[in-house]
């Protein structure tokens, strides 16, 4: 089952033997790591779990606005002294943001895991920001919430 952060599901994946899914990773903001972007959540669907979890933690970094004042960072090596980012800017949080701009945001993530999609690195990946989501490739979904659609 894929659930939203606000706890509703959003769908349940079905992967029958046959498929090339072996590997299931998410990644985003708010979890035990520093994120370089401002995902909430992306999980990705892969031939491994290596490949899955390396993909979804470079999709989340890619949904991002640089630059954009609403979104607040710090050095990782300031929070966490032997963080292995060094002095590499993280995000630590986010003021509102326009719909346009989380389109914008998801929209970047969204090309950058169509590319993985396109070269055969993953099967596919979902992106989840503020209430709003994108889908890269074939999501073997048997029963799918409306709220998952597409929009921003």
């Amino acid at each position: 089952v894929i659930s939203g952060l606000d706890g509703h599901g959003l769908g349940t994946i079905s992967i029958d033997s046959d498929a090339p899914v072996r590997g299931i990773a998410t990644s985003g903001a708010g979890g035990r790591s520093f994120s370089l972007g401002i995902a909430q959540s992306v999980t990705v669907l892969a031939r491994s779990a290596s490949v899955a979890d390396a993909a979804a933690t470079l999709i989340a970094n890619s949904v991002d606005l640089p630059g954009n004042s609403a979104i607040m960072r710090a050095p990782a090596n300031v929070l966490q002294p032997d963080s292995d980012l060094g002095d590499r800017l993280v995000v630590t949080g986010t003021s509102d943001l326009s719909r346009q701009e989380i389109g914008q945001a998801l929209d970047r993530g969204h090309q950058y895991a169509q590319a993985l999609v396109r070269n055969g690195s993953i099967v596919s990946a979902v992106i989840f920001l503020r209430g709003c989501s994108r889908v890269a490739g074939l999501l073997p979904v048997s029963a799918l919430n409306a709220r998952m659609a597409e929009h921003v």
